[in-house]
């Protein structure tokens, strides 16, 4: 089979590589798409120190079991499953355990099946314990704000409100379900959002673009012991610019990030669920696709974000 490997920034490798072996309690996958992750960005575009390097990444997969081992008994050969994967989903076969495997109905496009973010947002919603009527905003909007959109309005909040710089992800956003969408290039946002909530602020505020600004502005518009969600990927190091505020304002800090991995599978079984009745759609979201050959110009969209991009995924024949 062929398979992309991570030599260091930015020098990819595709090879040649045996078919995965795979276990009693395993499926052999042929893959058909691997999203590009945001949180895989940084070790492609700098050889990141204490990474061990050739890297086998991508963990967004879907496909179609080849095979099942011995002790299989829920998935059959033919079925089309998505997959949380810990690595190896740039390549043309995968070997998975079972219990990271999800159906995905006939119509669905093997593109749009990416289980593995579908579990992130739900987790962040179900941690953050929404209740009817918040009013919320979401600080990013990219391709996990726009799924955690969705899954916000099936909920019942009050008012959502999308914040981005990105003109077209706002329209997108409002095409979704958000109230009401805000550019900090064209707005004060503090002032906003202070009209729009009687001078409170938000009920929750999600920080989703995984940047320092906005960081900084999500907790700037969090209405005191209101929820302030920090969902987006860090890689780096982040200030906390005044402390001391954030302590007056007695936030509900919430780290949305998750490594346990019941957690994680109860996220992808709920998210999946949602997504195979219809109620997750990611048609306009899946924007950029390559093939394994063109994994480079994959990434380097992602990094980039040219317009109208939302989402890089790798396909396959």
């Amino acid at each position: 089979m062929k398979a992309a490997v991570l030599y260091g920034a930015h020098d990819w490798k595709i090879e040649d590589r045996r078919t995965p072996l795979f276990g009693d309690n395993e499926c052999l996958i042929k893959i058909k798409a691997c999203g590009v992750c945001h949180s895989e960005i940084h070790q492609w575009e700098t050889r990141v120190e204490g990474l061990e390097y050739p890297r086998y990444i991508g963990h967004e997969v879907a496909g179609e079991i080849l095979k099942v081992g011995s002790h299989v008994k829920q998935f059959k050969v033919g079925d089309r499953v998505a997959a949380w994967a810990d690595g190896r989903g740039y390549a043309e076969e995968i070997a998975v355990s079972t219990e990271f495997l999800s159906l995905i109905s006939d119509e669905i496009p093997y593109e749009h099946a990416l289980s593995e973010p579908i579990a992130c947002t739900t987790n962040a919603v179900l941690r953050t314990n929404v209740q009817l009527g918040d009013t919320i905003a979401l600080v990013g909007m990219g391709f996990m704000g726009l799924i955690m959109l969705q899954e916000l309005r099936l909920i019942g909040a009050k008012k959502i409100i999308a914040v981005d710089v990105r003109k077209e992800m706002l329209e997108l956003s409002a095409k979704l379900g958000a109230d009401i969408q805000l550019n900090p290039d064209e707005h004060d946002i503090d002032l906003e959002i202070k009209k729009l909530t009687g001078e409170k602020g938000v009920d929750i505020s999600f920080e989703i673009g995984g940047n320092q600004s906005t960081l900084d502005l999500a907790s700037q518009i969090c209405r005191m012991e209101g929820k302030l969600v920090i969902f987006g990927y860090h890689p780096g190091s982040r200030i906390i610019k005044d402390l001391g505020y954030w302590n007056w304002m007695a936030f509900d800090i919430i780290n949305a990030h998750f490594r346990d991995m019941k957690t994680i599978l109860n996220g992808m079984k709920r998210g999946m669920d949602l997504f195979n009745a219809g109620k997750i759609k990611m048609d306009k979201l899946i924007t950029h696709k390559f093939r394994l050959d063109k994994i480079e110009d994959a990434f380097t969209s992602a990094k980039n974000k040219p317009i109208g991009f939302v989402k890089s995924v790798i396909v396959f024949d």
